[in-house]
């Protein structure tokens, strides 16, 4: 969620239509028609299925904000940070099922109609990937379509042969080309910062080219960064080398 929210604290309340709607002092609610209706339990407690929660968030998210979150609800990786699952996943394990899937926000984003916020869903489900492991990859994807270049392939693993060289977030496969958004955990955390540094060498032996961005790249203007893609991009498309 989009960090201008972190200070509210309202709760939200959904009940099925005809039913009495709950007040009080930091409760909002509202009324969710049946054929919408979606509840499931989290750790003892009702809530609103996740693709029901989309939905709804789109009362209060932009077209792209609700693309981070979309890309998010149907991500698989563990790596993905602040996701909670129903089920906690096995030690080691490198997936997990989604919190929901494209068909379901497609769905949801169909039968929503003219209520509020069902122009914005529509919209944004057509951009909601599978295989996004943070939101800022997402953002980096937005920032990079919004700059009118191709969209490039989310959670691309590379390999050289039988050789894996390892996952990069985005990247343009056939311009060889690898785009890389770096947290500050990739700054901080000594193994992953080694880790960075050999994927990104190992890229660059086998004629990949690697762009990284940070979030002074990216906001609040990402033009030079998009340049640079565009750049690359147009290298490569002639011929020589990205």
């Amino acid at each position: 969620m989009p960090r201008r929210l972190d200070r509210d604290s309202t709760v939200y309340l959904l009940v099925p239509a005809g039913r009495n709607r709950p007040a009080g002092l930091g409760v909002k609610s509202r009324s969710i028609r049946a054929s919408l209706w979606d509840a499931r339990e989290l750790r003892g407690a009702p809530v609103a299925s996740p693709a029901l929660t989309w939905a709804t968030c789109a009362r209060h998210l932009d077209v792209n904000e609700l693309v981070v979150l979309g890309d998010a609800l149907v991500a698989t990786s563990t790596d993905y940070e602040g996701i909670v699952r129903p089920e906690q996943p096995p030690e080691g394990a490198r997936t997990a099922p989604p919190l929901a899937t494209l068909e379901e926000l497609g769905e949801i984003a169909r039968t929503w109609g003219n209520g509020v916020g069902g122009a914005s869903l529509r919209a944004a489900v057509a951009r909601v990937r599978a295989g996004v492991e943070s939101p800022m990859e997402t953002w980096t994807r937005l920032v990079i379509v919004a700059g009118g270049l191709p969209e490039p392939e989310v959670g691309v693993e590379v390999w050289n042969g039988s050789e894996f060289v390892g996952r990069v977030d985005l990247a343009y496969r056939a311009q060889k080309i690898a785009i890389e958004y770096e947290g500050d955990h990739h700054r901080t955390d000594k193994r992953q910062w080694r880790k960075d540094i050999g994927r990104v060498n190992r890229l660059q032996e086998i004629d990949w080219f690697a762009i990284r961005a940070t979030t002074s790249q990216l906001w609040p203007t990402p033009t030079r960064f998009v340049e640079q893609v565009r750049a690359a991009l147009s290298r490569a498309t002639d011929g020589g080398g990205p």
